[in-house]
């Protein structure tokens, strides 16, 4: 491991980040003036053509900045730097977590470009806040110091409260937002005052440093101090990856906002999170007898969570709300992972593969809700999805490809997962927590596969209506890319567990 200051070749997908935010910044700065010069009308046609621009202008410039990533993260992979006097970590197999983050984001802008286009928003607003989120969650994973967790934690975290509250006229978007900033405050508040304590029990901000005065502790004042700002900051995170009882703004923040940015915060504001988590909690096991402690609290929590995610999915008739639940569930598989605390780098490897995995098949099954959606009907029910594979058999697929793979069954990337999970789990002697936590997955068997009988054997109890056919293009482009991912990874999963591995190793 060096310690430099800076280096622009391993930080150069960030900047190219941060480009790319200016540039989009300066077209809509100076939109309004080109458009009085050249007297063009200010309506809703002239709406569409400005959010189809953005959506081209958005798209294409994360691909590039996807291709920034790939080439100087696979240049650098082979050492492991500090930089920003121990801010920032760089190197490894890290840049695959980021590329993970920049796809989901890929995926988010080209189911945009259809429902910015029949929801009448205004696209680079949405787009310019999509991509500081992303700013945060990139920054987050590569935080080394928790001043930087905390700062790059809310540059994510604030943009997505705006987003989600982004429909003007809509009551429940507004409420959504409002409960998700509140509780995201609440959760902000726990995250401060772990790491004040923290900071005060040890003297430094550093994680490493911090994990490492950890490991001398007594127990006395201290060491009680030292395990209450730990608790504290898991309860924050905790929050952010809606393990149960943090759980509680999930559902009605997924139903409320737009299906696009449902399907980015659940996954990318998760895997971030998760990589926070695994950062400060991997070592634990140096802390002697902490070890046993936070073993039982992730155990805990997170078999209560898979335990209550799956229970509640069972009765929902709301999709996005079943999802949401379900995105709970899985919060509490990669969480019960962490329990065992035994052969610590393919623990993290096991979670990072499930985070990325669980990126792929989410955004596969919101980006399907996005392509039926109409200008005067979303699509969230249950039975809105009746009978929909006789009239679109392509998207009935899809749907049917990302259940199978929420739902673990092979050979899609889900099932892998899943077995990661347990082997973890087994390895760890923990052969209770893993039967309850099987019999649970085969629990949530029933509302996945409800959804696919559904869409398949049940009547519309009304005729379907055709959608409109604004942007179906780069819907399908996203939905074909998400269940190409899930199926190769499935398939073929070694070089994503190779990738994780050595992201893995980064943490030790």
């Amino acid at each position: 491991m060096n310690e430099i200051f800076f280096d622009p070749n391993f930080m150069m997908g960030e900047i190219s980040l941060v480009a790319l935010i200016v540039i989009l910044t300066i077209i809509e700065a100076f939109r309004r003036p080109i458009f009085v010069l050249l007297n063009t009308p200010s309506n809703s046609t002239g709406l569409d053509r400005r959010n189809k621009q953005a959506s081209w202008f958005a798209g294409i410039g994360l691909i590039i900045v996807a291709v920034i990533f790939y080439v100087f993260g696979k240049a650098t992979a082979g050492e492991h730097i500090i930089l920003l006097n121990n801010s920032l970590t760089a190197g490894g197999g890290m840049y695959i977590g980021k590329l993970a983050l920049i796809g989901a984001a890929i995926l988010a802008v080209l189911m945009s470009a259809r429902y910015t286009l029949t929801q009448s928003i205004p696209a680079m607003d949405y787009y310019l806040l999509l991509l500081f989120s992303l700013l945060g969650a990139v920054t987050l994973i590569a935080a080394e110091n928790f001043l930087i967790i905390f700062l790059a934690l809310e540059m994510m975290s604030i943009p997505i409260y705006a987003l989600v509250g982004l429909k003007k006229f809509s009551t429940r978007a507004g409420e959504s937002a409002i409960k998700y900033l509140l509780l995201g405050g609440f959760s902000s508040g726990f995250l401060l005052l772990g790491i004040s304590f923290l900071y005060g029990t040890t003297g430094s901000l550093i994680v490493k440093d911090v994990i490492q005065s950890l490991n001398f502790i007594v127990f006395d004042a201290s060491a009680f101090l030292s395990a209450i700002g730990l608790i504290f900051v898991f309860i924050g995170l905790a929050f952010k990856v809606s393990l149960v009882p943090f759980h509680a703004w999930t559902p009605d923040v997924y139903e409320g906002a737009g299906t696009p940015i449902t399907a980015f915060m659940s996954v990318a504001v998760k895997l971030a999170a998760f990589a926070v988590i695994l950062k400060i909690f991997a070592s634990i096991d140096t802390f002697g007898e902490f070890d046993s402690v936070f073993s039982l609290i992730f155990m805990f929590f997170s078999l209560l969570t898979v335990i209550y995610g799956n229970s509640v999915a069972l009765v929902q008739q709301n999709v996005k709300r079943m999802l949401a639940y379900s995105s709970i569930a899985h919060a509490g598989y990669m969480g019960l992972a962490l329990a065992p605390m035994h052969h610590k780098i393919h623990t993290v490897q096991a979670v990072l593969f499930y985070g990325i995995g669980y990126i792929a098949m989410n955004m596969l099954a919101f980006g399907v809700l996005v392509y039926l959606t109409r200008k005067e009907k979303y699509c969230e029910t249950l039975n809105d999805l009746k009978g929909i594979a006789r009239k679109y058999p392509g998207a009935a697929a899809m749907m049917a490809i990302a259940m199978f793979s929420l739902a673990g069954l092979p050979p899609a990337v889900g099932f892998v997962g899943k077995v990661q999970i347990f082997i973890q789990l087994l390895e760890g002697h923990m052969y209770i927590t893993a039967v309850i936590a099987l019999l649970f997955s085969l629990v949530a068997l029933y509302f996945y596969i409800n959804v696919i009988v559904v869409m398949y054997m049940r009547e519309p109890e009304t005729e379907i209506t055709n959608i409109d056919k604004h942007s179906v293009g780069p819907v399908w482009i996203s939905l074909s890319l998400a269940a190409l991912f899930v199926l190769v990874l499935g398939i073929l999963p070694s070089p994503l567990l190779k990738w994780a591995l050595k992201w893995a190793e980064m943490l030790f």
